[in-house]
């Protein structure tokens, strides 16, 4: 089993969040419906403003940004949620939610970022993966960047507070946390009592997979699952599929059941002897991995899978 350095894993997750590339549609639209012009509304934080990256850079913002790109989908998500979408002049090919989104100038992804037409937007910050290739060349061209994603569930809260304090909306950062929350515990008690279901939840077939402390391992538990998936390994690890044999799960999320029959030894686990093995539709799968303003809503995807007795 092999536990793949940071890059590596940002790579997976990178792939995870965007390249399931159709388009949403689904209720936060409403979000969307709500955004509103960022000349109408006085900013809610003093500056200059100092915040630590997850680069471990203290990142100084001047002034209220009121040009902002966005390289990495639940970013994008974020400040649309917090009702500063006019504000976004670009983003990445995968930032597709809102549907105002995917109308905006497309820059690329986390290693492959059009820097030149990111520089001739002429945005007052950059919000991108720390992992993103782009961050320091950007910083060279003297561009404002901060460099952040959700590993963990706490996680997507810091993030949502970060982003909310970099563009002056602490307030509405706080309220769209406390609306999530709400929600993610409804949830919870729609399926507490259940009888808890083992799961694999597959990122890709390499394999790779998600660890029980990573967000969505965290959502797993949350729906009423077990991931098989030890502690230890990482957030997102690539592992040897005897844990997955071994761990014998009763349902599989993330692959077809036409690939994982294929595997040698994989026919004697017991989601594929019942068939319980599902491939989420894309629009799900965008709600799952997308560490952000929808994750509830990809939470109640997970527990429907795990418990369909259940309506969350």
């Amino acid at each position: 089993m092999l536990t793949p350095s940071r890059p590596i894993v940002s790579s997976v997750v990178a792939l995870t969040l965007g390249v399931l590339n159709t388009a949403c549609n689904h209720k936060a639209a409403s979000a969307a419906a709500a955004t509103t012009d960022a000349a109408s509304i006085a900013p809610s934080s003093s500056y200059p403003v100092e915040l630590r990256d997850d680069r471990g850079r203290v990142v100084r913002v001047l002034a209220e940004p009121l040009r902002i790109v966005s390289l990495l989908p639940s970013h994008t998500e974020t400040l649309f949620a917090l009702g500063i979408g006019a504000r976004v002049v670009g983003v990445d090919d995968y930032s597709d939610d809102p549907p105002e989104a995917s109308r905006l100038p497309r820059l690329g992804g986390m290693y492959d970022a059009h820097l030149e037409q990111v520089l001739s937007l002429k945005p007052d910050i950059v919000l991108l993966s720390e992992s993103s290739s782009a961050a320091a060349t950007l910083e060279q061209s003297g561009i404002t960047v901060w460099g952040g994603s959700a590993r963990t569930f706490d996680d997507i809260f810091r993030v949502i507070q970060a982003i909310g304090k970099i563009v002056g909306r602490s307030p509405e950062a706080a309220r769209l946390s406390e609306r999530i929350q709400r929600e993610v515990e409804a949830i919870e008690e729609r399926v507490a009592g259940r009888e808890r279901v083992t799961v694999y939840y597959e990122l890709d077939a390499t394999p790779y997979t998600v660890g029980p402390s990573s967000f969505i391992g965290t959502m797993l538990a949350k729906a009423g699952g077990v991931n098989v998936i030890p502690q230890g390994l990482g957030d997102f690890p690539k592992i040897s599929p005897e844990i997955v044999i071994t761990g014998n799960p009763s349902i599989i999320l993330g692959a077809s059941l036409e690939e994982i029959s294929s595997r040698p030894g994989w026919g004697k686990i017991a989601a594929v002897r019942t068939g319980r093995v599902h491939k989420l539709p894309v629009v799900e799968a965008h709600l799952v991995a997308r560490p952000g303003p929808r994750i509830a809503e990809g939470l109640r995807a997970l527990a429907r899978w795990l418990h369909p007795e259940v309506d969350p």
